[in-house]
């Protein structure tokens, strides 16, 4: 019979408590047969059938008003006890469902493994985080997974070893989830992850040198916060000037905007996409929508320009890599940047966040550990990362991953070009722009047209949505400027594209500008950070400092002779940023002349600007440098 502890040790060092009453259940698909004999109950049927009662969207949250774990009532008052913003939403999916349970843990998973037979996956247990309150507390670490980092020098037998405990290596995850890989329990209803991860710690660390558990949150980390009032204009794409930067590059087909969330409306008419994806939660194509959220996101980076349909996305020359996620996992998380660094990404919109353990604040729940490295993995390859800072109007944390330093941290702005606060004159009193330091950059983020899933399924019942908001919506405006610099200039590394946009942000708002230690892109503010993002500015900018690569500077003379440039090594990745365009005459004769020069250049085909010495004698010399 699994195991449920009443307590367990997160990968941050936090301890969570099981919630009593809760659980998340997975079923397979219909099972095939005889017709006669085939089980054709959705899931919700399945799972009431045998007593468990599936939480919905628009359902009480677990505990609200009444303390019986099957309290059933209609949405909870807003600001009462476990009040749900509006439109958030449960993290269920097709074949997952968080339910209510009437017995204990143990016997609920008996249950569901006699009754539903071959149908039956596993059985979750529901667990808080101190300091949490309501739904954005809960979290449900998967039962039947186990992240594994080998012990170095011990890759090749681990997957052997560990079939001992009955653990099975998915080998296409693994190679998305690095430095761990990604085991599988053979039966998660008999033995669970919980007590597994303990067992193998002590019993086998000489081939294991940590072992985490997946976790996902109750709660979709989405970032969005719409309401039923249309506005039909596109006025962030104007306010951002994309119009005039549309002059210059409407992006590319080779500049490709990965969208990692909840998948893409692949038939979409405004919509065009590099290849047809993948879903987080097999690493299986494709990346069909599991939710209406990445197709809204898509369009207000990248849906088409110029074809008389829709909507125009900020680079709608470039195409969508569409990235699902299936339930919302930190290991999905990092398997999504990974992917899309693989496949050829330029940029990845990321229009969600959690919090970190002790932070008070929710949705919760992921081990950054297992995420960091897959965003230096990205960064590594070039790849400018944007995320949203959060809709919780406040100061003191942006959700991660923007508050990551190699990630573009995404504010949103408001109509009147101050950040989007819940005073905002927009009539959206609900819901602010995190403003904590290292915001930088907002963009619009209310009343956004762009495109929705098509038909009744979406926001709306047509193709498109007027009132698209939050962070979310931000995001993909600063995700789509990137893009545009990237297509105006591949050569640009991340770390350029980022600092163009910052450096070029418009300095909006009734807060001041200041200059702020270790930001040296410009003056700013915590609540709008560099400013308001500005396309035309910004190609405009890159086109007139030329950050470059070493080996791409060239000084062409009328007359024979050697001429210099002044250069400024600023960015530390590789490229320099001209800070003079004119080339002043240097010496008649290099090669005629005694003494040291510096020559640069990409000597050994890395990528990144080598110095080198040269003497018109024999011998060496040297140069300082800071």
């Amino acid at each position: 019979m699994p195991e449920y502890p009443s307590t367990l040790q997160h990968g941050s060092g936090a301890t969570l408590t099981l919630e009593p009453g809760l659980a998340v259940v997975t079923v397979r698909p219909e099972v095939p047969g005889p017709a006669a004999d085939a089980d054709t109950r959705d899931v919700d049927e399945l799972l009431s059938s045998i007593g468990l009662e599936p939480i919905a969207d628009d359902a009480a949250p677990p505990n609200a008003g009444d303390a019986s774990p099957n309290a059933s009532a209609g949405p909870p008052t807003a600001g009462g006890p476990g009040a749900r913003l509006p439109m958030t939403r449960i993290n269920n999916s097709d074949t997952l469902r968080w339910v209510r349970v009437p017995q204990d843990l143990p016997t609920a998973a008996a249950s569901v493994a006699d009754q539903l037979g071959d149908r039956a996956e596993w059985l979750g247990a529901v667990y808080r985080f101190p300091g949490v309150e309501g739904e954005a507390g809960l979290v449900c670490p998967l039962p039947n997974v186990l992240l594994v980092r080998p012990v170095e020098g011990a890759d090749e037998g681990l997957a052997t070893r560990l079939a001992e405990y009955g653990l099975t290596e998915d080998e296409g995850r693994s190679r998305y989830t690095e430095p761990y890989r990604y085991f599988v329990l053979t039966d998660p209803l008999a033995h669970t992850a919980y007590e597994l991860r303990d067992v193998l710690l002590a019993e086998a660390a000489d081939v294991v040198a940590d072992a985490r558990l997946e976790t996902m949150p109750m709660l979709t980390p989405t970032t969005l916060s719409p309401n039923d009032t249309l506005f039909a204009t596109q006025w962030g794409v104007q306010r951002i000037d994309a119009p005039s930067a549309w002059d210059i590059t409407m992006g590319d087909s080779s500049t490709i905007v990965a969208v990692l969330d909840e998948g893409c409306d692949l038939t979409h008419p405004d919509l065009r996409f590099s290849e047809p994806g993948v879903n987080l939660g097999t690493m299986l194509p494709d990346g069909s929508p599991t939710g209406n959220h990445g197709t809204a996101c898509a369009g207000i980076a990248a849906a088409a320009l110029d074809n008389n349909t829709g909507v125009a996305g900020v680079a709608g020359a470039s195409p969508v890599l569409p990235l699902a996620f299936q339930n919302w996992t930190d290991a999905e998380c990092a398997a999504g940047l990974r992917y899309a660094a693989d496949h050829g990404a330029s940029v990845v919109s990321m229009s969600f966040g959690v919090y970190g353990p002790g932070e008070g604040v929710g949705p919760t729940g992921w081990d950054f550990t297992v995420i960091d490295p897959a965003i230096q993995y990205a960064h590594d390859r070039n790849v400018v990362l944007c995320a949203a800072t959060g809709n919780e109007d406040i100061d003191t944390f942006n959700r991660y991953p923007s508050r990551h330093p190699l990630v573009i941290a995404c504010g949103a702005s408001s109509e009147d070009d101050n950040r989007k606060s819940s005073a905002s004159p927009d009539g959206e009193n609900w819901w602010g722009s995190n403003f904590a330091p290292g915001v930088s950059v907002v963009a619009p983020g209310v009343h956004i047209s762009t495109t929705d899933r098509q038909g009744s399924v979406g926001y709306t019942t047509g193709d498109y949505v007027e009132t698209f908001n939050g962070t979310s919506s931000a995001t993909p405006h600063v995700a789509g400027v990137a893009a545009l610099l990237r297509s105006f200039d591949p050569s640009l590394s991340a770390t350029a594209v980022r600092d163009l946009i910052e450096r070029s942000a418009d300095k909006v708002g009734t807060v001041p500008y200041g200059d702020v230690a270790n930001f040296p892109n410009g003056t700013r503010n915590d609540e709008m950070g560099y400013g308001r993002v500005n396309a035309a500015k910004a190609l405009q900018l890159a086109d007139s400092s030329q950050v470059v690569r070493a080996k791409d500077i060239a000084l062409v003379r009328q007359n024979a002779g050697w001429s210099s440039i002044p250069v400024a090594f600023s960015v530390g990745d590789g490229t320099w940023q001209v800070t003079n365009g004119s080339a002043p005459t240097f010496i008649g004769s290099w090669a005629n002349t005694a003494g040291v020069k510096v020559v640069t250049g990409d000597f050994n085909g890395n990528g990144l600007t080598d110095i080198a010495l040269v003497r018109q004698n024999a011998g060496w010399a040297s140069i300082p440098v800071a």
